[in-house]
């Protein structure tokens, strides 16, 4: 930054904060460079109005915002309430299978995924219906590989955070990718919506 090699700058506080996203110094270096160039970051914005909660038992209490049902079959938002069944789904039986050396259940990123892409498929399998803004963004990036990257940078947990490392190791790109094409234009560009 203090050369002006600006470019360069921004490449390097990208790695940094892809490297440890969770770390805050990693953030605050990227603020940094942002405030220094003018630059508007951030992700996407995209609200999913389902709420899932577990009970002492396990059982999946799902809410979904009515808000969210306005559009209906229309704009596809009927789909958000498979979000809800797939997590409730990976609770009680997926986790286990595809987790089987972790003792107990977290929240994780092939869930998150799996979850969302579940919304894209039903919301897409009429090719009538002209996708809300929240769904045609989740499958744009899903389109583009970056769901993922998404997910892990933009939205993670606890349980999401720990797939990091392994994601990290085997797509260091996609997460670059995303953050060029997403988080350093201000969330993208949504004008093709």
């Amino acid at each position: 930054m203090k050369q002006g090699k600006i470019e360069a700058a921004r490449d390097r506080y990208i790695e940094a904060f892809i490297t440890e996203p969770y770390n805050r110094f990693a953030r605050a270096g990227l603020i940094q460079w942002a405030q220094v160039t003018k630059t508007t970051i951030g992700h996407p914005t995209i609200e999913i109005p389902t709420d899932v909660t577990f009970d002492e038992k396990g059982d999946a209490k799902v809410n979904l915002d009515a808000s969210a049902l306005l559009g209906g079959k229309n704009d596809g938002s009927f789909a958000w309430i498979s979000y809800g069944t797939t997590r409730s789904t990976w609770r009680k039986e997926l986790f286990a299978k595809k987790y089987p050396s972790e003792a107990a259940y977290r929240h994780s990123l092939a869930e998150e995924a799996e979850a969302l892409r579940s919304v894209i498929g039903l919301a897409t399998a009429d090719q009538k219906v002209k996708l809300s803004t929240p769904i045609a963004k989740l499958k744009r990036l899903n389109d583009e590989g970056l769901l993922e990257a998404y997910i892990l940078l933009a939205r993670p947990d606890q349980g999401i955070a720990q797939d990091h490392p392994a994601y990290l190791k085997e797509n260091r790109e996609k997460l670059r990718r995303y953050m060029v094409q997403y988080v350093v234009t201000g969330g993208g560009n949504w004008e093709k919506f």
